[in-house]
């Protein structure tokens, strides 16, 4: 894309109306007013840029404002040539990172609705403080590759333009990594179907006209609580047992519909054999979990159970040789 003349914008605040009055040029931090005009700019620009027959053959249900439609039908496009998708029909659900649709499955696929995780364009997103969680990780190109040299990593640490490509992919692709895994090991996730550089197809959990709720948006029977509970507990058993901490683990990553729920987001997950914030992360994810549900008078001791399910870990799993080493003292917090 070749460098737009923002400052054209700026006169009127209106992009219907292309003013070419320019402004003065200053040395000065830009206004919010002026970021979101310079980034409705660039992608008013990339709209002109669009395959000329893509609106005729994707024209979807969902009509979203022209800025999102510009990258969701062209991120989307792939998917609706290669006869995965049909249709959009609405946002499920809005976030700083990515956007998650309810998209109408072809035939081919055997299924009626598919959900697209589709990340936003990197000018509209906010990643997450995510060091912590990228420590160990094996970095991935644009085409999936692994990629191990040095001018990546320091690409990454300068926040360069290649740098945050390879940011972004790789975080997209442990995300649909995890949930391969996991759902192949017998976890409560939604299935992965298929990924590009920015979306993440999987099984969709509702119904056409609601989508399911988070857990922390319903009220569950005592009864129910006590089975959920107890799933979930397994749940953090089998993520251990396929080397995998969420890391992010609350009510408001499960889904929860006519009484079955699936664990989300996973884009943060860490493997506890190469990254040496685990421990406290996985203690957080136990703790989140039972503060939920002491509100149903389940009363469990977070510490005691991170430290039950950590033991079994240990004894069932023996971490590769050049791992990052773990001294983890699960039960004591410092």
């Amino acid at each position: 894309m070749h460098k737009i003349d923002y400052d054209a914008y700026l006169d009127e605040g209106n992009l219907d109306n292309f003013s070419t009055k320019r402004i003065e040029r200053k040395t000065r931090r830009l206004s919010q007013r002026e970021k979101r005009l310079r980034r409705e700019a660039e992608l008013m620009e990339h709209a002109t840029r669009l395959p000329a027959d893509l609106q005729p053959r994707f024209n979807t249900t969902f009509r979203p404002a022209m800025s999102e439609r510009v990258w969701l039908l062209s991120y989307l496009e792939v998917f609706y040539n290669a006869q995965i998708i049909t249709d959009v029909l609405g946002k499920v659900k809005g976030g700083k990172e990515a956007n998650v649709y309810c998209c109408t499955a072809h035939p081919s696929t055997g299924l009626e609705l598919i959900a697209a995780k589709v990340y936003r364009p990197r000018m509209f997103r906010s990643l997450r403080n995510d060091a912590r969680y990228r420590q160990g990780r094996v970095l991935k190109d644009e085409d999936g590759k692994t990629t191990r040299g040095r001018r990546e990593a320091l690409a990454m640490a300068q926040h360069t333009r290649f740098g945050e490509v390879l940011r972004h992919t790789s975080w997209l692709e442990a995300e649909f990594e995890t949930m391969q895994l996991l759902y192949e090991a017998g976890a409560d996730v939604p299935k992965p179907l298929v990924h590009s550089n920015d979306v993440i197809l999987m099984e969709y959990v509702g119904a056409e006209d609601a989508a399911a709720a988070t857990l922390n948006e319903v009220t569950l029977e005592a009864s129910e609580a006590r089975q959920i509970f107890d799933r979930l507990v397994d749940n953090l058993a089998i993520m251990l047992a396929c080397h995998r901490v969420h890391a992010d683990f609350s009510a408001y990553n499960i889904l929860y519909f006519e009484g079955q729920f699936k664990i989300i987001d996973f884009p943060q997950a860490v493997d506890p054999r190469r990254n040496p914030e685990t421990a406290d992360l996985f203690v957080r994810d136990v703790e989140r979990l039972c503060q939920y549900f002491a509100r149903y008078h389940i009363h469990q001791d977070a510490h005691e159970l991170a430290d039950a399910l950590w033991g079994r870990f240990l004894k069932a799993n023996v971490l590769d040789a050049d791992a990052v080493p773990l001294e983890l003292e699960i039960g004591v917090r410092v």
